[in-house]
């Protein structure tokens, strides 16, 4: 919605006693390019990067401005907590202004607000490439994507998401100073964009932002720092001398030490003695707010305060009423998080047990602050957490200091005795924990080597055909430091010893995240078993060893977790069951949900579908016309393999029927030759019909395999498919031998085409070159981004096409 300047458009997204602060106009009115964001803690950086972009993209007043911005603004976070927050935060400014797409199609002129952290119950948002749209999620989903190697989704989604990230795209990096590895990794990314030359399709540049940032970590081999510097954007001395800004950065924070430490003498005893100290301490009516280094740590100091203390026979009343305190962490389900969250941002009297899950970013603003030692810089982030309004005079930040004894004891974890050494050495200096006071404080952090990815990692990266043992090339080392990775579990109460390959798919609301190490231990006893998704067998495996980014199945039984305290990896602690609304199992390789719709239709009729649909999204991107012809060449082609016989056979019974179909009504979801993929039967007919100077004749071959992820860059045989038994020799792959006959093709062919596989072997055949060589040199000329991104562009006209087809309205015109 077009405005007249973007200090109006500020005021109708915040209220109208709101004006934007002079860094926040500034930005606004600046080139969309890469940069620094440095500001304070308190002054409203989510509201100035997402008003800026919106402002520009979708309400700036000269309708050419806009194409100069992304179309995709994608928020990237280091933890879960401040994914609602800015989620809550976006869904006001946009609904302000009467943008908030409602999830129908088309979505033109409204802007999408979408989620990703895991779970195969999230927004389609990548089938509408040609929208405007927010992507909120944590570093770990995100940067994934980045990768094609994205967590908790489904593998054949990877390459969409890939393409869709990495082009077209305004990517904000909040709290850099906690993403550990993943700020490289996204210097990495912005280098690989612009001085590698891989980004053809719209602008893609990188924010990074935080109140304590080291530029000098985005000074990366293929990211190197400018002649001048990066752009930067900070306050100016007028904005710090006055008004609101002067208030905030100057409010009064006392500071001192607990009267309370951790050592090895009363760990112990620590939790119960720290909530005393919380009780004695506390003022009803207010927020108090305690950040505690571990998660184990943080449940033990909730139960101390919420349940009842035996004392020999006799039971004492709770320190406090567990309504009025909440446990913060990250490792909660979603839907067992939600009570603990709403309490952490509501009003009046209440506790708050917390880790770093809220170190920064979340808005809430505590009387008192009490925090065990952690790394300065953390420090500086927790401590923003209090008075962050400046609207109390009396408040206070204590912190509990540790007594360790060598430089390995892990009462220090997850940090090390140096990094605190030096936390407590700035402390013991000041009496007051302003911004102000706290700006003049320089502590210097400890050097981490950290693994760097390289063009040939991200090329390699680009193939997302499983090893013969069906693993995948792990990631784990760019998303986060060392110890710091992820599995996601998710509990069912299933009545077999083993899940059924029919048991569901995880809904977000289930997943709960728990480290790699936790994960691990907890399933070396006899008493746990987890269960992972086998797309190539189409069958739950059992695992012992997890792998960071995976997404695992246990029993209930199996305990693990409890409800109201998240992941405790004790198995007496048994977990609620959440049964998913949907019941669509995980996607194997041999499947195909949107042919089996439970509805008939031609292939035409498809066909002239998807064509009519990406048109229409190439137009709304105004791609050159090479690339409409491009696409519609490969729209045409698509899904000519369904001709062949095993597949109608499949589709509707009969190897030949009178109608060419697309999509059948039968229940059968299984084919005569495991594995088939028609989508590579159709890129074969492709190459054996198309002349030789056909225009991107290769380029075209790809998109049309890559329409539903599973053949892409190579084509090997699988493990445990079978080829014709009575010809050993004959060549073989995803269900396709051969010297197959595909019989002819309405609008494309009047006659009978046999398809070569010689594309499958090394050096020259028939074809010419092998699929394998003709893929790489399309992948190192193009780029893997741009690649990605074309495949996307056909994917998501197929799937928004074949989802239009199925509505009760569609198929009611059809039958009558």
């Amino acid at each position: 919605m077009p405005a007249p300047d973007f200090s109006t458009f500020f005021s109708t997204a915040s209220g109208p006693d709101r004006q934007p602060y002079d860094y926040q106009s500034r930005l606004a009115a600046e080139p969309c390019q890469s940069r620094l964001i440095s500001i304070p803690t308190g002054l409203g950086k989510t509201a100035a990067v997402v008003l800026a972009w919106l402002w520009n993209r979708v309400g700036h007043p000269q309708a050419d401005h806009r194409n100069q911005w992304p179309r995709r603004l994608v928020y990237c976070l280091p933890m879960r907590t401040l994914v609602e927050q800015t989620r809550d935060e976006a869904k006001k400014w946009l609904e302000a202004h009467g943008l908030l797409w409602d999830g129908k199609e088309p979505h033109t002129g409204k802007v999408g607000l979408h989620i990703l952290m895991g779970g195969e119950d999230a927004d389609p948002w990548d089938l509408y490439p040609e929208e405007d749209a927010i992507l909120i999620g944590t570093q770990d989903m995100l940067l994934s994507r980045t990768l094609n190697r994205g967590y908790g989704m489904s593998r054949y989604r990877w390459p969409m998401h890939f393409g869709l990230l990495n082009n077209d795209c305004l990517w904000v990096l909040d709290e850099t100073q906690l993403m550990g590895v993943g700020v490289e990794t996204s210097a990495q990314l912005d280098g690989f964009r612009h001085l590698a030359k891989w980004l053809q399709y719209g602008p893609c540049q990188t924010w990074w932002m935080s109140a304590t940032l080291e530029d000098a970590r985005l000074a990366t081999v293929d990211h190197p720092m400018p002649t001048n510097g990066w752009p930067k954007l900070m306050l100016s001395d007028e904005e710090k001398a006055s008004g609101r800004p002067f208030a905030l950065i100057n409010a009064k924070k006392q500071l001192c030490a607990a009267s309370l430490k951790l050592s090895a003498s009363n760990k112990s005893g620590y939790a119960r003695q720290l909530a005393t100290y919380i009780h004695k301490l506390h003022r009803e009516g207010t927020l108090t707010l305690v950040i505690l280094n571990r998660v184990a740590r943080a449940r033990e100091v909730y139960e101390a305060l919420t349940t009842p203390e035996k004392k020999g026979k006799q039971s004492l009343p709770p320190l406090v009423d567990s309504a009025r305190v909440a446990l913060i962490h990250s490792r909660f389900r979603p839907v067992d998080r939600d009570r603990h969250t709403r309490l952490l941002f509501g009003e009046g009297d209440r506790i708050v047990i917390a880790t770093q899950a809220v170190e920064a970013g979340v808005d809430v603003s505590a009387r008192l602050l009490i925090s065990e030692l952690a790394p300065w810089s953390s420090l500086v982030q927790r401590i923003g957490r209090c008075n962050r309004r400046a609207d109390q005079d009396d408040a206070a930040v204590q912190w509990i200091d540790f007594e360790l004894k060598n430089d390995k004891d892990d009462l220090a974890l997850p940090y090390t005795k140096a990094e605190l050494d030096k936390a407590r050495a700035a402390l013991q200096s000041l009496t007051d924990a302003s911004p102000q006071s706290l700006s003049g404080v320089r502590v210097e952090g400890e050097k981490i080597i950290r693994p760097v990815i390289r063009r040939r990692d991200l090329l390699d990266l680009f193939d997302t055909t499983p090893d013969l043992c069906g693993q995948d090339l792990d990631i784990s080392r760019y998303i986060r430091d060392g110890e710091d990775s992820d599995v996601q579990f998710f509990w069912r109460d299933f009545s077999s010893d083993a899940p059924a390959v029919a048991e569901p798919q995880p809904q977000r609301s289930e997943l709960c995240r728990v480290s790699i190490g936790d994960a691990s231990k907890f399933l070396k006893g006899d008493k746990a078993s987890a269960w992972h998704w086998n797309a190539l067998d189409k069958k739950w495996e059992s695992s012992k060893v997890v792998r960071p980014g995976g997404v695992y199945l246990l029993h209930v039984s199996s305990g693990g977790y409890a409800d109201a305290l998240g992941w405790t990896g004790d198995s007496k602690t048994k977990p609620t069951a959440h049964p998913p609304a949907l019941s669509m199992s995980p996607e194997g390789y041999p499947d195909d949900y949107s042919t089996f719709a439970r509805y008939d239709l031609s292939y035409q009729q498809h066909v002239d579908g998807v064509i009519q649909r990406a048109d229409a999204i190439v137009r709304a991107l105004c791609m050159k016309e090479s690339d409409q012809e491009l696409l519609r060449l490969a729209a045409l082609w698509h899904d000519a393999g369904k001709a062949h016989r095993v597949f109608q056979k499949m589709l509707c019974g009969e190897e030949e029927p009178a109608i060419l179909r697309a999509k059948s009504a039968l229940k059968v979801t299984s084919c005569d030759r495991y594995g088939f993929r028609h989508e590579l039967a159709s890129a074969l007919a492709f190459l054996i019909a198309s002349p030789v100077d056909t225009p991107q004749r290769d380029l075209a071959a790809y998109i049309i395999a890559a329409h539903h992820g599973k053949v892409r860059l190579s084509i090997r045989s699988l493990p445990g498919e079978k080829g014709d038994g009575t010809a050993p020799a004959r060549l073989f792959t995803r269900g396709i031998w051969d010297g197959d006959a595909l019989p002819p093709v309405p609008g494309l062919t009047a006659q009978s085409m046999v398809l070569d596989l010689s594309v499958m072997l090394m050096g020259e055949g028939q074809l010419g070159r092998s699929w394998l060589a003709r893929m790489i040199s399309l992948r190192d000329e193009l780029g893997p981004f741009t690649l990605a991104y074309l495949e996307s562009l056909l994917r998501s006209a197929d799937m928004r096409t074949s989802a239009a087809e199925a509505t009760e309205e569609a198929v009611g015109e059809r039958q009558a």
